[in-house]
């Protein structure tokens, strides 16, 4: 058995967006305003990601780390590669061939809303080399109701391919921030420790609820949390239990049967917020 869990690892906490827009494509701010908004909504890191360009040269405030990124749309597919130096022309590209541009420069690669883009899971499942997908984009959900995409995912995992969870903000506008993060476990808030981090899936995506702990005990899987309404242990096709209660739980344990092929957490409170890890247990 195979055991991912970000609560074993030593270090901090550290609250991130992966997906920011200003206005160098189509955000409302510029890259200076986005970073002081980051900062005073208490975030670690930032990504800048916009369309088809790396945003260099910025300055942000020293309790901000920020990431130079981007965001390039090829046939259908927004890809997002995280720590990109280098721009290359799309032109004539491929999605895999842009993934694979990105990987020569060692980027982090995120498949962006595939809900809102039409995607369907065999699309992704046709694609090699990125580390995750975007199970919630703020923007998407804000502006067509489409922001949650946990259905490709969990047939991307059904076929085999292992990937990650991101939740992002996909930041336009000011009311964008802070709707969709990622809590990464490191060692200390550096560039290189948060991204080996996140390539290691040291992390767990929420839209507002945290996890306190998770422990992995020979065969249970325990979860501590703030007050959430439902708590789904997720695995393959009809594997996986739910756990609720009369009033708001904070714990609950699943005990792992070894046919489940993966196991992700899903959590949702009573106001509908969300917190998902990536799966922790491949048996």
């Amino acid at each position: 058995m195979e055991i991912i869990n970000p609560f074993e690892v030593r270090g901090n906490w550290y609250k991130g967006n992966l997906h920011t827009h200003t206005q160098n494509s189509d955000g409302a701010f510029t890259p200076e305003e986005t970073c002081m908004l980051y900062s005073k909504a208490g975030y670690s890191f930032l990504a800048i990601t916009d369309h088809n360009r790396i945003t260099k040269g910025v300055k942000a405030s020293d309790d901000l780390l920020l990431i130079e990124s981007c965001e390039i749309d090829v046939q259908g597919f927004h890809i997002v590669g995280i720590d990109m130096e280098d721009e290359f022309d799309k032109e004539g590209l491929t999605p895999q061939q842009v993934i694979d541009r990105m990987k020569q420069q060692d980027a982090i690669v995120i498949l962006a809303h595939p809900y809102w883009s039409g995607l369907t899971s065999y699309e992704l499942l046709q694609l090699e080399g990125y580390e995750g997908i975007e199970i919630y984009n703020h923007v998407c959900h804000r502006m067509r109701g489409k922001g949650y995409s946990s259905v490709h995912i969990d047939e991307v995992l059904q076929k085999g391919k292992r990937t990650f969870c991101f939740a992002v903000d996909d930041c336009h506008i000011e009311s964008d921030i802070a709707n969709g993060f990622i809590m990464v476990k490191s060692g200390k808030r550096a560039e290189r420790d948060i991204l080996t981090s996140i390539k290691k899936g040291n992390f767990y995506s929420s839209t507002g609820l945290f996890i306190k702990d998770i422990i992995i005990e020979n065969t249970i899987i325990k979860v501590y949390c703030d007050p959430a309404e439902t708590i789904d242990f997720i695995g393959y096709n009809a594997t996986g239990e739910r756990r609720s209660g009369e009033k708001p739980i904070e714990y609950a344990e699943y005990q792992i049967k070894g046919t489940e092929r993966y196991i992700r957490i899903e959590i949702t409170d009573r106001y509908g917020k969300k917190a998902w890890t990536n799966p922790v247990v491949y048996p």
